[in-house]
């Protein structure tokens, strides 16, 4: 939840410049996605494992020293040396190995990352062109009914029809209007939350709706997961850090420089030799050698996890996918023959060769028809969003479209 509020703060005004009237799902998220404040706070952590990798490679500095001593009767001895421990104990190798390893994990889990922003976009994309399709749906219905119950009133007013049949259509309109209100506001929520992202989104925008794209073919896809990438480096890092805490004794410090004593009866100089060694007699890195143990232990489990896991959760979500998407298609093949129906119910009403009881029936019966439609295809775009979560990567939005 942390990076998509960082994300929508960080999200700033997008140039109006080549954006129409009308915004398909990738135009939407070819502009958002390509937002530099928003690609800075995704790239933060891949900086952060750079650096680490940086600090991980590097030689530690020799160091330069100069003493002075002074005596009574005016002399003095100067000594200058320099000390350097050489990279010889294999600590710099290993710990230039654990960096390098949780680089890599850093730009797997990156692409992880940029799949999640995708899959806010996405959402609130189809979130926004459902709500359009829901609200006009339920506008339709609502003038229809609106049509027919003034006219309705006024019959009655004449004595032509029924003052319960007036009162019945009034009693309809008010719930048809009430459902499209509702779906309105829905509408308003659903746009504020694209424009958070697209502030410059023409007022008069409208969204096409987003495709189902068929169901992916290939099988080993989710065997690529920058996930199992990003678990498989995290148990090569965790294995250089258990052999970089088994290494106990350590380089030692050598130090070279030169002495002179200037002053007394006869000056004098010469080089200065030294080493500096520490003895691995009671700290051994015990403690060390045990948690380094513990976490790569972890890390071989959680890559033995993560693969049944990801290999578990693809198959369910192409499963879901592929099922919601069937039912999608047939939902949305039904619309015509509902809006015939409707028009239908209301001319045989108007021409009297149906009651009111039909014309109700009917007015109810195409809305909750139209609305499960619609909740049916968001249904299939959600399963669709989490199948490329579950596959790692993009997947393609359109019939024939290859990343």
């Amino acid at each position: 939840m942390g990076i998509r509020v960082l994300l929508l703060v960080a999200s700033v005004a997008i140039s109006p410049g080549g954006v129409n009237a009308t915004v398909s799902e990738l135009m939407f998220l070819d502009a958002t996605t390509s937002n530099e404040r928003v690609v800075a706070v995704l790239d933060e952590p891949l900086a952060l494992a750079r650096a680490a990798r940086a600090r991980a490679g590097v030689i530690p500095n020799p160091e330069a020293v100069w003493d002075r001593e002074s005596f009574s009767g005016g002399s003095r001895q100067d000594t200058w040396s320099v000390s350097w421990a050489p990279p010889l104990d294999g600590r710099h190798g290993l710990r230039d190995r654990a960096g390098r390893a949780g680089l890599s994990a850093a730009e797997r889990r990156h692409e992880l990352s940029r799949l999640e922003l995708r899959r806010e976009l996405r959402e609130a994309y189809a979130a926004w062109s459902i709500a359009v399709d829901a609200a006009a749906a339920a506008e339709r219905l609502a003038m229809l009914t609106d049509r027919l119950a003034r006219q309705a009133d006024a019959q009655a007013s004449r004595g032509e029809s029924s003052v319960l049949t007036a009162r019945r259509l009034l009693l309809a309109r008010v719930e048809v209007r009430a459902e499209a209100a509702r779906r309105s506001a829905a509408l308003a929520h659903a746009k504020a939350r694209v424009r958070a992202w697209m502030p410059e989104l023409p007022a008069d925008a409208l969204p096409v709706r987003p495709v189902l794209p068929s169901s992916p073919f290939d099988s080993s896809i989710a065997s690529r997961s920058p996930l199992l990438a990003a678990f498989a480096d995290d148990v090569r890092q965790a294995q250089a850090s258990a052999s970089h805490a088994s290494r106990f004794w350590a380089s030692p410090e050598l130090s070279l420089g030169r002495q002179t004593v200037r002053g007394g009866v006869e000056d004098l100089s010469g080089p200065v030799y030294g080493v500096r060694w520490s003895l691995p007699l009671f700290d051994r890195g015990q403690g060390e050698r045990i948690e380094a143990r513990a976490r790569l232990s972890a890390a071989q489990a959680r890559r033995e996890l993560g693969e049944a896991r990801v290999r578990e959760e693809f198959s369910a979500a192409l499963s879901a996918y592929s099922t919601l998407r069937e039912s999608a298609i047939l939902a949305s093949g039904a619309e015509p023959a509902a809006e015939r129906a409707l028009a239908s119910a209301a001319a045989m009403f108007e021409a009297g060769e149906s009651d009111l009881t039909d014309l109700l029936e009917t007015l109810r019966g195409v809305l909750a028809g139209q609305l499960a439609a619609l909740e049916s295809y968001e249904s299939a775009l959600r399963a669709h969003r989490e199948l490329e979560v579950a596959a790692g990567r993009p997947l393609p939005l359109t019939e024939g479209e290859n990343r």
